[in-house]
């Protein structure tokens, strides 16, 4: 490659780690540490606001990731069409991206239904999104107005995902089973990605490139004399 992509690739390779790690952190770790709270209840509290938490945070990184993805697909078109093997990875990785945000949204909802059930109604709180901006962040300063119109927007997007969730045909107890088995479809799905993209960077090398261009070139020929 003879262009330089540094900030799409850190949009590409940052957003994915965060994707990856934030979901794989959440099924390891905070599952984990919400089950020694004792009671079911309690457990279900203390993970639905981890993962409220954790939702603005994995929004970015997803958009991240996909900005950065269509970014390196742009620049490397070509390459995909005359490099044989590669098309299949990139195909392979597309599809394992739409699995993993499709995967992502529907976790989100069906975790805004047990969100809703353990904490705001039982609570009396009104439905939203638990932000990740500190109420110390916001009276700083400059900060405030920015922190503000994050934690509006992020209010916003809460009582949206639980619009949507209400109308999900699952009880609470239901939708809490679904989540615990959605969860571990995330960083399974995008553990893989993170393996499609070591292949992808193993086929940039000038060795593989040419490979690849020699098979596609003797493909078509091939294809012609046929």
């Amino acid at each position: 490659m003879s262009t330089r992509n540094t900030v799409l690739h850190a949009l590409h390779d940052v957003g994915l780690a965060a994707w990856f790690g934030g979901s794989l952190f959440g099924l390891a770790g905070l599952n984990g540490a919400a089950e020694e709270a004792g009671d079911r209840r309690t457990a279900d509290r203390v993970a639905s606001i981890g993962w409220a938490k954790w939702s603005p945070v994995n929004t970015l990184a997803i958009g991240a990731h996909v900005v950065g993805g269509a970014g390196l697909l742009a620049e490397n078109r070509k390459r995909a069409i005359a490099q044989k093997g590669h098309a299949g990875t990139v195909n392979a990785k597309l599809a394992l991206t739409a699995a993993a945000i499709a995967a992502s949204a529907y976790t989100r909802l069906v975790g805004k239904k047990v969100e809703d059930a353990v904490i705001h109604r039982a609570s009396g709180v009104s439905s939203s999104t638990t932000s990740a901006v500190s109420d110390a962040t916001t009276k700083q300063g400059g900060a405030t107005a920015s922190g503000e119109t994050i934690r509006e927007a992020d209010k916003r997007i809460g009582q949206a995902a639980s619009t949507v969730a209400d109308q999900l045909p699952v009880d609470a107890a239901r939708a809490n089973r679904h989540l615990h088995a959605l969860q571990y479809a995330v960083p399974a799905l995008t553990g893989a990605i993170v393996v499609l993209s070591a292949q992808a960077s193993e086929q940039q090398r000038p060795g593989d490139q040419l490979r690849g261009i020699a098979r596609r070139a003797t493909e078509v020929v091939s294809n012609i004399a046929a």
